[in-house]
């Protein structure tokens, strides 16, 4: 295998820190996993998404922004990474509410104008699409070398429901950290949390993560079990926080109030850092993911969670059925609260059941550390580039 003679640029188009959403958090691992393979001759960088008039205040890999909600900004961006010689491949995150226009379509303008092969990864697939929704799929993938999907799920109903041929997609999994290595008590010692049960969920804070009724389960929960604590973990969304402040999470709040479980739950309003992040996983008993959206395709907390060795108790939605199994938690039939607590107390009541659960919920995450997500995008973008032109492809070189 020949190694190119000079470097190579991939360009991310994303949203990336400081924003705060989970696609920022996503795309932030991903560029720090490849880069940590220490691969000769490959240099990562990004192009945040940032529609504010005052952009955010930006670090490398971030060498400029676009903002999608301006469809000449976006033809602009494009022309320049066009004029930028160095740039040989972009890698978009795509979601339907990062680009501006009915669906996004801004992002058309801008792969209409680009002259270099790219690849994207939908963060959503949604089935039964809208004659509009079809269509611009369809041209976002007749126009990209390859698609990314993160699920099986999501590459049968791009493929069955959009007519993308299959050779186009390929699946890479969400990536996941490794979990904390300090014992679970010592860590319950540290957040105040000694000789609880813990019940934990994390993420930016909206209406559509259903929090109450996590919060209402604690109820029956907390009445079984009065050591029980849930602890909610994170500040609300930037984009809901900018539209109608605290609302949400004064809501809550007052659900905590009304129903006397001050001792039981916690809402902590803090972006969390990863490896505290990963400590508060480590020390989780059971993780509850509530969130009311079953078409949701894929999500970070709920893998991350899973690769932490939680057992999980989750609404219906598409990863939950692709991943949980009776084995590794439970996914919830009805939108009653009493059978989320039902399912909680029972595993609780059983210690071994419990640890059976985290175990293979662990197990079954194995392959999708970030260092072996990380090396299969080096994979994928070695193919591209020896698809797309007459040069070699990045030597495979690993730390």
């Amino acid at each position: 295998m020949t190694a190119f003679t000079l470097n190579k640029k991939i360009l991310f188009v994303s949203t990336f820190p400081p924003k705060k959403c989970g696609i920022a958090s996503f795309t932030n691992d991903l560029i720090h996993a490849i880069n940590s393979l220490a691969v000769p001759k490959i240099i990562i960088e990004a192009c945040a998404l940032d529609k504010k008039s005052r952009p955010l205040l930006y670090r490398y890999p971030v060498t400029n922004t676009m903002n999608a909600y301006d469809l000449d900004s976006c033809i602009e961006t494009a022309a320049a990474i066009n004029d930028d010689e160095d740039i040989n491949l972009i890698c978009i995150e795509h979601e339907f509410g990062l680009y501006g226009g009915e669906l996004g379509e801004y992002l058309l303008g801008f792969l209409s104008i680009l002259e270099k092969p790219f690849v994207i990864r939908f963060h959503t697939v949604l089935s039964q699409p809208s004659a509009k929704m079809l269509s611009i799929v369809k041209v976002i993938a007749l126009l990209a070398t390859k698609i990314i999907v993160m699920t099986r799920h999501s590459a049968r109903v791009i493929k069955e429901d959009y007519g993308i041929s299959a050779d186009k997609i390929i699946i890479i999994p969400h990536g996941t950290h490794i979990t904390s290595v300090i014992n679970k008590d010592v860590l319950k010692t540290k957040y105040n949390l000694h000789n609880k049960q813990v019940f934990t969920t994390f993420g930016l804070l909206s209406p559509n993560k259903g929090i109450e009724k996590g919060i209402l389960a604690m109820k029956e929960i907390s009445a079984a079990f009065p050591d029980a604590v849930y602890v909610v973990l994170g500040q609300t969304h930037p984009d809901l926080l900018e539209h109608e402040g605290e609302k949400y999470r004064n809501y809550l709040q007052q659900l905590i109030t009304d129903n006397s479980l001050q001792e039981n739950v916690r809402l902590i309003n803090e972006y969390v850092p990863t490896p505290k992040l990963m400590e508060y996983l480590a020390l989780t008993d059971i993780y509850l993911f509530t969130s009311k959206d079953p078409q949701q395709a894929v999500s970070g907390t709920f893998l991350y969670a899973m690769s932490a060795g939680c057992p999980i108790i989750s609404n219906s939605f598409v990863l939950a059925k692709e991943m949980l199994d009776e084995k590794t938690g439970v996914i919830l039939t009805s939108g009653n609260t009493t059978e989320l607590a039902g399912h909680a107390i029972r595993i609780l009541r059983d210690p071994v059941l419990k640890k059976e659960m985290g175990n293979n919920a662990l197990l079954k995450t194995s392959n999708t550390t970030w260092k072996k997500v990380g090396k299969s995008h080096i994979t994928l973008f070695n193919e591209v580039l020896a698809s797309t032109g007459p040069v070699a492809v990045l030597p495979i070189v690993y730390n």
